[in-house]
């Protein structure tokens, strides 16, 4: 009998023990604050995701699972359509023009590239920096202060000009991911496009790995390595993959499976680090508490229909770019927003979503996406900018943009043209409007220009060396 009460009361001990274990598990992944995992891709365009239909070749089952367990924005945009910009404006909540990033930074030179684009122009690009400074707040600095560890994995292209001539892509070391808040930084450099897409990388942050070994898999290991190591506290991981810039190399087997075309070969090799990360996040039970968002930092280089134009024009190929969240339990599956979004809003979402105001960063030129994220309709309408004072071979380029509600308007600089399109039923810009709905042209031009003297946007000037 005495051997049987002894038994039980061990049997309680236990159950005591182990329970009170779950219950604090519990209430700890509830009071936790959320892990943010950006995985940002590099001239991924519009079209180039499976789930948008539109490339029947192109395999993202990875990509695809997000967009089915998440919310797939429609009508999601990169502040710039080109690469630059658009991070340090993802970085710091500011549009290009405000922080005078309105050009990718060159990786030739300054001088030699203002050379070659402004020959035989009329206007000359207007001045831009050719990095991010460092008085200026990102949101790794920011979530830092709340205690995320912080890490950036792969492009950065914020961190000087002329990249090319050196021999590690570092052009100055307080220009990089870990002056800006990032507790690691691997990958992160001045390069705008990899050295190297299989070890040796030639890249002085990411040290080599095995001869052959491809960098998009590396960035994914790093990024499972950082998630393994960091996951007893909040964090916030930036994974840029350097892929789909060119040059276009992939894996030979992959580039074989599909015929030869290297740029899709290297779009499933994307996914599958997608996958990488996400398994990862099952693994250690943090799906519910992670925040993952998928992107890209421009229109696609290769074609992006049904969409005219592409990266580094301000057509919708431009500027248009695939963008999902998924946070489980949070954001209902499955679902679509067709609210005009763009990267601006990517710091206020985030700050929202970790339980800080945004309005305590009163730089912010954004607006917070959470009610949108939580299936909420209320969302104020509002106009989104570009301003790109720079030539392309591409397209429409040098000129300005604004879009609000359905309507958006264009100004080239060079050509001084106009244009005015209905995207709700002209997703293809076919029809100039400007001759049909003038006094709407008007307001939408209006609207841009005191917005480019609001932010003192730097403005092309005539070219008197033509």
């Amino acid at each position: 009998m005495k051997y049987t009460r002894e038994i039980s009361t061990i049997i309680l001990l236990i159950f005591i023990i182990y329970g009170c274990k779950g219950a604090n598990k519990s209430i700890n992944k509830q009071k936790r604050k959320p892990n943010i995992v950006l995985i940002i891709a590099d001239d991924l365009g519009y079209s180039d995701v499976n789930y948008m239909h539109q490339k029947s070749e192109i395999q993202t089952p990875n990509i695809d699972q997000l967009a089915k367990r998440g919310i797939v924005f429609s009508d999601a945009y990169a502040a710039c359509p080109v690469c630059s910009p658009t991070r340090a404006s993802l970085m710091t909540g500011k549009y290009p023009a405000s922080l005078k990033i309105t050009c990718h930074i060159p990786g030739m030179g300054m001088d030699k590239y203002l050379a070659k684009l402004n020959k035989g122009k009329k206007l000359k690009e207007a001045f831009f920096l050719d990095h991010l400074p460092n008085e200026e707040v990102t949101i790794a600095e920011v979530l830092k202060e709340q205690g995320y560890a912080t890490g950036y994995l792969g492009k950065w292209h914020l961190g000087g000009e002329g990249s090319i001539y050196t021999k590690d892509g570092i052009v100055n070391r307080a220009y990089n991911p870990d002056a800006q808040g990032f507790d690691v930084n691997i990958g992160g450099c001045a390069y705008g496009q990899p050295a190297s897409y299989f070890s040796p990388y030639r890249n002085g942050t990411i040290p080599d790995g095995p001869d052959g070994e491809y960098l998009t898999d590396r960035l994914g290991d790093e990024a499972v390595k950082f998630i393994e190591e960091k996951k007893d506290q909040p964090f916030y991981l930036n994974l840029a993959t350097y892929t789909v810039h060119t040059p276009l190399a992939a894996p030979t087997e992959y580039v074989e499976k599909y015929g030869g075309n290297k740029y899709f070969a290297m779009i499933e090799k994307l996914d599958q680090n997608v996958g990488k990360v996400m398994d990862k996040l099952k693994e250690l039970d943090l799906l519910e508490n992670t925040i993952v968002i998928f992107y890209s930092d421009n229109g696609g280089l290769w074609g992006n229909p049904p969409l005219k134009g592409k990266k580094g024009t301000l057509n919708e190929g431009g500027i248009r770019v695939p963008l999902i969240f998924r946070w489980d339990n949070n954001i209902k599956a499955g679902t679509t927003c067709d609210k005009p979004v763009t990267t601006v809003d990517f710091f206020p979402t985030m700050l929202d979503a970790v339980g800080v105001s945004p309005s305590d960063y009163p730089q912010l030129e954004g607006l917070s996406l959470l009610s949108l994220l939580k299936g909420k309709n209320k969302f104020p309408e509002r106009s989104i900018y570009w301003h790109f004072p720079h030539h392309r071979k591409e397209g429409l380029s040098m000129g300005a943009a604004v879009r609000n509600g359905k309507w958006k308007y264009i100004y080239g600089f060079e050509s001084e043209k106009e244009y005015l399109y209905n995207l709700e039923e002209d997703i293809t810009e076919q029809f100039n409007l400007m001759e049909k709905y003038p006094k709407k042209a008007k307001e939408l031009s209006s609207d841009l220009r005191e917005w480019q003297a609001k932010v003192g946007a730097e403005m092309p000037e005539i070219n008197t060396a033509n």
